[in-house]
């Protein structure tokens, strides 16, 4: 038996989260939490006469996505949760345009882009919380476009006591100590 009584509904079925990407928090009021309506865009029907409706709609609920100050973490936890976000608009995405973007992290990142995207985000996190105690130096920006970049960086000084000298070092050496000795070096 499967435990339901006759003419008793089956309970909704709860779906989780993903709890590796959080829900964005702002104090703010946003369109999406005080007129939930807007974004249901599915309401709207596929007639003639609807389709100018809902092209409206559809253009109205992104442009009061698109300056959202939480869009970016709203789009992030929509494509972490595709079973929670099927239908409506979130941030300025339609359920279509989500699933390609997921298929492109799939494809750059692995199946588990979840994962990396928030390995990710916490090392950024990290990086804004360690930077209000100890403001980042100038060199510490440049290391870090360079390693964006893919630059290899400058090669280790020259360490006199574990290299050897090379006859060029040796020639440019003789030539310091001559200028010093015959007092043209400043």
């Amino acid at each position: 038996m499967n435990g339901n009584r006759t003419g008793v509904p089956n309970p909704p079925v709860i779906i989780a989260a993903d709890n590796r990407v959080p829900f964005p928090h702002t104090d703010q009021k946003l369109r999406c939490r005080t007129e939930p309506v807007l974004f249901a865009i599915e309401d709207i029907h596929d007639s003639d006469a609807d389709r100018r409706t809902r092209e409206k709609a559809i253009a109205e609920a992104r442009r009061d996505c698109s300056g959202c100050p939480i869009v970016v973490g709203c789009l992030k936890w929509a494509l972490a949760n595709p079973d929670l976000t099927p239908h409506g608009i979130w941030a300025p995405t339609m359920p279509r345009e989500r699933t390609e973007l997921r298929e492109k992290l799939v494809a750059r990142l692995g199946e588990d882009w979840v994962g990396v995207v928030a390995a990710q985000e916490r090392r950024r996190k990290d990086q804004e919380r360690a930077a209000r105690f100890a403001p980042p130096t100038v060199r510490d920006p440049a290391l870090a476009r360079l390693e964006r970049e893919a630059i290899p960086t400058r090669p280790t000084p020259y360490n006199r006591w574990k290299q050897p000298i090379t006859p060029a070092q040796a020639a440019s050496h003789r030539h310091v100590l001559e200028l010093v000795a015959s007092g043209k070096a400043a």
